[in-house]
């Protein structure tokens, strides 16, 4: 138990790196937990019950936007991409959904039309392009300003506080 609390602060802090295996395998482990957030909604015949699933899946949130921050750190990229990348996600759904509305009309709405899934897969391809290139980037090897090379365990921690870039001090 003390192995895996220790594992789970090392990928819920957003300071270091971690490599593709490490990000694999915290990909797996969250699409885990999401569908065992799913069947307890489902399941849950309790208001409370649900509260204390969707703070479990909150802290699932956390600790995949810190497993992201520590893949681009692991290729030499700012944390501050990840809300870059979630506002130009936004800005992007806007604009496929107006797009695809002017060019293709209401029929869009319909789920499960040809038009809707033109629009699904508008609105998805940069996040899932994002998601491969995440996955299959090669990081740098060796140090760099956030932290040594993951070891076998696939994760690494910046040498000292004093060696980790705060976050207001990271360029976006």
């Amino acid at each position: 138990m003390q192995a895996f609390l220790s594992h789970l602060y090392l990928v819920a802090d957003p300071r270091g790196r971690v490599n593709r295996k490490a990000l694999l395998g915290v990909a797996i482990a969250l699409l885990i937990v999401q569908a065992l957030a799913i069947v307890g909604h489902w399941l849950a015949a309790s208001p409370i019950l649900h509260f204390v699933i969707t703070v479990f899946e909150l802290g699932s949130l956390w600790i995949a936007t810190s497993a992201a921050i520590k893949r681009l750190h692991d290729l030499g990229y700012s944390g501050w991409w990840v809300p870059g990348s979630i506002l130009a996600l936004f800005v992007w759904t806007l604009l496929a959904c107006f797009a695809t509305i002017l060019t293709m009309g209401e029929a869009v709405a319909d789920v499960g039309s040809p038009q809707f899934m033109v629009y699904a897969a508008a609105v998805m391809f940069w996040p899932l392009a994002a998601t491969f290139w995440l996955h299959f980037a090669p990081g740098e090897v060796g140090s760099n300003k956030y932290g040594p090379e993951p070891d076998e365990s696939g994760i690494s921690m910046p040498l000292s506080d004093a060696d980790a870039p705060m976050v207001s001090a990271q360029a976006a």
